[in-house]
């Protein structure tokens, strides 16, 4: 399919969101299709799509690669709003946050890692996806941009949320006050992107197709018990977090996946993960 480089299943779940699934290598590209304006825009319709589409990968695939063709997204679909009578716009944007609050409480549940994989801009909400993502990983050209103040809207999407425990209090209200575009390095230097990577967007699409590969090898139930970790270490206080990794280790002390790990480790050899 466009862009992806999978040869398996493709599913579509709206006419701008579809998944490209290789279970083979238990990888699944969630694609939001470019739109008439090649800006990825959303509506709670697509975003409940997008839900859908994570909901039924949960058994299935052992890593997730969230990308946009063209752009990453912009965020919720403006024009769409501006067509909108006054009255109505507030129910019509609340009911887009919380379409937008069930898919990212579905990517933060799947135990599968997750990758934002962004060429062009990410921005508003769109950035907000990206955020909500285990890694975010950048074209070198690739942008970021809070967006929201520009146009008198608080920001939604978890961007704040998200944004805070990556760079601080003091550096996200000065991205979210005063918004501007966010090039592929300084998101870098900020702790914003993970990876920086170059070349053709093809090339960069190859390169996350081997990330994604890679990562899938690994033992997905572990992933979601340390995505449950890190999750928790901004929210509790130390005794707390220490019970959690306590409870957490214990789990998985009773799983086949470490069974299969420490006997890999005696035996000098790599772990097969199932």
């Amino acid at each position: 399919m466009t862009g992806t480089h999978l040869d398996g299943e493709t599913r579509r779940y709206h006419e701008e969101v579809y998944v490209d699934i290789d279970a083979d290598r238990g990888v699944a590209w969630l694609v939001m299709e470019a739109d008439e304006n090649d800006v990825n825009s959303f509506t709670a319709t697509s975003v409940d799509a997008l839900t859908d589409a994570v909901n039924d990968l949960r058994t299935e695939i052992d890593c997730l690669v969230l990308f946009g063709q063209g752009n990453f997204s912009v965020g919720a679909d403006l024009t769409d709003v501006q067509d909108t009578p006054q009255e109505l716009r507030p129910p019509k944007i609340d009911n887009t946050a919380a379409a937008s609050n069930r898919f990212i409480q579905a990517l933060r549940s799947l135990d599968a890692p997750v990758i934002a994989a962004i060429e062009g801009i990410a921005a508003g909400g769109g950035l907000g996806f990206a955020l909500a993502c285990d890694m975010v990983v950048m074209h070198d050209e690739a942008r970021l941009d809070t967006a929201y103040a520009r146009i008198g809207l608080t920001p939604d999407n978890a961007t704040p949320f998200f944004l805070t425990r990556a760079v601080g209090p003091y550096q996200a209200r000065d991205l979210l006050f005063d918004p501007r575009p966010i090039s592929a390095a300084e998101a870098d230097s900020l702790g914003v992107a993970d990876r920086v990577f170059a070349g053709s967007p093809a090339a960069f699409r190859e390169q996350i197709t081997e990330l994604a590969e890679r990562l899938a090898t690994g033992p997905t139930d572990v992933y979601g018990k340390i995505k449950t970790l890190v999750d928790s270490a901004f929210h509790s206080q130390l005794d707390e977090h220490l019970e959690l990794e306590r409870e957490m280790i214990r789990a998985a002390s009773e799983s086949d996946t470490f069974d299969e790990g420490l006997n890999a480790f005696v035996e000098k050899r790599d772990p097969e993960w199932d």
